[in-house]
């Protein structure tokens, strides 16, 4: 499970991204590894996006998108079972 509290509605939406990145993923055809890659450029855009939008440098919010990558990697992903069966 998430461990992100008990806020349901975030966890939910998390959920739902997530399992709508995975289908997309599984059907473009790319291999894992590739997949992977383009979360981590869609991530580094996101962070982009958040710079220019007075949230920091650049760079920190890299740093920032970075360290949110690695807390995602350390969930379960058996939050994802409801969206993806």
């Amino acid at each position: 499970m998430l461990r992100l509290g008990t806020d349901d509605a975030l966890i939910d939406k998390l959920g739902a991204l997530a399992a709508h990145a995975v289908e997309e993923a599984l059907a473009s055809g790319l291999s894992w590894d590739q997949a992977i890659t383009a979360f981590g450029i869609a991530s580094k855009a996101i962070a982009a996006q958040a710079a220019s939008q007075g949230n920091g440098t650049l760079e920190q919010c890299t740093a920032h998108a970075q360290a949110r990558l690695q807390f995602g990697m350390e969930q379960s992903a058996d939050v994802l079972k409801a969206w993806l069966s």
